[in-house]
């Protein structure tokens, strides 16, 4: 199914204002190039306005999705994140770097008990209510009611795809209208009113067509979801031409994920028209795609599918491996948040907190040592205007270097005690081990000493506790801290020198390996994954397997060419390892 906000619109058409809908209609209908032209100009202009690096990442993301494309959606949230976490401080890109998230993590099946992709869709809408510019709060309202259309959050999709559609009336924005409008269909589909979303799907066809340049592809894309209706309604014959035309534009756009839906449609359309056979060979090619493609989204309703058909093509015993397949899928499919937002927040705080404690004391420690010379100007001058007075010479010389012994004992202990704090800055006040900050430190140390070894290169391990939000939310949070002691005590027996430990977020670890080779720390990782998984755990925790997922890359001075990029990888192989089915170990590609 067409999802609306896939269907990005042409830069011509956009609204006064909203500079968000930049590549909405060249992300669909060239995804790859939408890529390409993107990195161009980020990397030409470092002084591109803040509005349009963040409208031009929204694009490159869109189109990253579309082309099923993970490393440059990577790249795109990782630029989102450093714009609203910068001197900037931009509050609607990090709104946009959740939304693609929440996109491609509900596309995909990816999410967690408390709602995955769909949670983080509502954080970010709940940000931008207070957004002055109407076109942003549009732009907003949709997202989120693309995000209950594709969760299939029937009712409440259909409540925030009917406000999107008038707020784009009044903003007299036909695109996006007719994007809210093709969203009201799929919710509509989910809740079994076809004839109704055939209804929607139709007048959202006419709007794009009536748009201006650029419409008609749209209205081909959304024909696949009218053949859907069309389908549930018994009209197959109607139906197959409208998927066989998306389907042809789909994939001469490079839209995967888009394409696997029409082909299934396709097949649904050729077993209900007395072709079975054909059907059958049609959805199993599709399923084959899917699998090449990694989208797991998609795959359980395309093995539903195939398993239908199969069984009508009387291929009894593919029918029955799709339904165990489809049962085993299903139970797999639940995975943690990426990060520990609260638990970050409060690091941070907490960083920034001993860090004013520290400046205090240096500023306490400089008035002390003026304070000092005072005093010892002051005897000094004492001294030689009453040398004829011996013993009260002799006293007051006692008292000031008392004075001066005491205060140097006091300033000594202050610096003693500063050189306690600045220490608490690089350490993980849960684990003992060293924190995000000294991780950063030592990795940029190390980079900056010379040149990559050849033989063996630098290595890094990123390392993430599987299904850990679950742990939280069963046994509460104090019972989760004791799993990160348990498993930052696991990993630290067996992490020699000379590689470095930290823990860098939440439930995430870093392991910083120097001149250690991909092929030993390959091993390592396997080493660490195991001991974790076999450890055991006591009290309310009896029971509990803990696994953990690990990404492994090595810097190669070129792919991988500073901190940034060498993070990025190892994140790409840690994010491949967790969809791989997790507590396994990854390696970046070449």
């Amino acid at each position: 199914m067409v999802s609306g906000a896939w269907l990005l619109l042409v830069a011509a058409t956009l609204v006064p204002g909203s500079s968000m809908n930049l590549l909405r209609g060249a992300a669909v209908i060239d995804p790859r190039g939408t890529i390409a032209r993107v990195r161009r100009e980020l990397d030409g202009d470092e002084n591109l306005a803040v509005q349009r690096k963040r409208a031009l990442l929204w694009g490159m993301g869109t189109a990253a999705i579309n082309a099923n494309d993970d490393a440059a959606l990577t790249e795109a949230l990782l630029r989102l994140d450093n714009l609203s976490s910068g001197t900037t401080g931009d509050a609607v890109a990090g709104a946009t770097a959740s939304y693609l998230r929440a996109r491609h993590d509900i596309a995909n099946g990816l999410g967690d008990d408390g709602g995955g992709g769909l949670s983080e869709a509502l954080q970010a809408a709940d940000r931008m209510l207070g957004q002055p510019d109407p076109a942003i709060r549009a732009w907003s309202r949709f997202q989120l009611c693309d995000a209950y259309a594709l969760d299939e959050k029937a009712d409440k999709a259909l409540s925030v795809c009917r406000q999107a559609q008038e707020d784009y009336r009044a903003l007299g924005d036909r695109w996006g209208e007719a994007d809210a409008l093709n969203d009201e269909g799929i919710a509509l589909m989910s809740k079994d009113r076809h004839a109704e979303a055939a209804e929607a799907f139709e007048r959202a066809r006419k709007l794009f067509g009536s748009a201006g340049s650029g419409g008609d592809e749209l209205a081909i894309m959304v024909g696949d979801n009218l053949a859907q209706a069309y389908l549930k309604l018994g009209r197959p014959a109607d139906a197959l031409p409208l998927s066989q035309l998306s389907f042809k534009h789909e994939l001469s756009a490079g839209r995967i994920s888009d394409s696997l839906f029409s082909s299934a449609d396709i097949a649904r359309a050729e077993a209900a028209l007395g072709r079975p056979q054909q059907a059958y060979e049609r959805i199993h090619d599709t399923v084959a795609r899917a699998r090449q493609a990694g989208i797991g989204g998609q795959l359980t309703d395309l093995l539903k599918t195939e398993s239908q058909i199969a069984e009508q093509a009387g291929q009894l015993k593919q029918a029955l491996a799709d339904v165990r397949e489809v049962l085993a899928f299903t139970a797999a499919t639940n995975t943690p948040k990426l990060r520990a937002m609260e638990a970050e927040l409060e690091q941070r705080y907490a960083a920034r907190e001993r860090d004013l404690q520290i400046g205090e004391l240096e500023r306490s420690n400089r008035l002390k040592d003026l304070q000092l010379k005072a005093a010892q100007i002051q005897a000094s001058a004492e001294h030689q205007r009453q040398k004829f007075i011996n013993l009260i010479v002799l006293v007051v010389a006692a008292a000031l270097m008392a004075i001066s012994l005491l205060l140097l004992q006091l300033w000594r202990g202050q610096r003693r005690h500063m050189a306690e704090l600045f220490a608490q800055t690089l350490r993980d006040p849960l684990t003992g081990i060293d924190n995000r900050r000294a991780f950063q430190e030592r990795a940029l140390a190390m980079l900056g000493a010379g040149q990559v070894p050849a033989a063996h290169p630098h290595a890094l391990l990123l390392i993430d506790i599987d299904h850990f939000k679950h742990i939280n939310d069963t046994v509460g949070h104090p019972q989760g801290d004791c799993v990160l002691l348990a498993v930052s005590g696991c990993l630290a027996a067996r992490i020699s020198q000379p590689c470095h430990l930290a823990r860098i977020g939440g439930e995430e670890f870093a392991v910083l390996c120097p001149a250690y080779g991909e092929e030993a720390a390959l091993r390592l990782a396997e080493v660490l994954r195991g001991a974790v998984a076999a450890l055991a755990m006591d009290g309310e925790l009896a029971g509990l397997r803990v696994t953990i997922s690990i990404g492994v890359a090595v810097f190669d001075g070129k792919r991988c060419h500073d901190l940034s990029t060498w993070m990025r990888a190892a994140d790409g192989a840690l994010y491949m390892a967790k969809s791989g089915g997790r507590d396994r170990v990854m390696a970046a590609a070449a």
